[in-house]
């Protein structure tokens, strides 16, 4: 009867370590994961801005003049990449790297996607 309480205790404590390791590689994943989802909120916030460019290239001068409105009404869906920021940055904070480069990159990358979505950067595509 020893025995198998022993059998299962080490085999409960191997089941214990094997969910450990695949939380901590877990947690390294997440930076990766971050870095990747800051990249692509950069990349649609630049597709948006080139779409919101082009457009302000078209209209005619009357709509230039209101064309802060025609912006928030035609491409306020460009909000939503706000989400993907958000999520990159809790990512990049509970993440956990043995190098604290990595952290801080995944960190800096979200930021940047956070105050890019929010800044008329369509204004340097004219």
């Amino acid at each position: 009867m020893l025995q198998r309480t022993n059998v299962a205790n080490n085999k409960s404590t191997a089941e214990h370590k094997i969910h450990k390791f695949k939380f901590k590689n877990l947690k390294k994943r997440l930076l990766d994961l971050s870095i990747s989802l800051s990249i692509i909120s950069l990349t649609l916030t630049l597709i948006i801005n080139y779409q919101i460019a082009k457009e302000y290239l078209r209209v005619d001068g009357k709509t230039k003049v209101l064309f802060g409105i025609k912006e928030l009404l035609q491409f306020s869906y460009q909000y939503y990449v706000v989400g993907i920021g958000l999520l990159s940055a809790l990512l990049a904070i509970i993440g956990k790297s043995y190098g604290k480069s990595k952290k801080y990159i995944a960190i800096i990358l979200s930021l940047i996607a956070l105050k890019i979505v929010f800044l008329r950067i369509w204004q340097l595509f004219i």
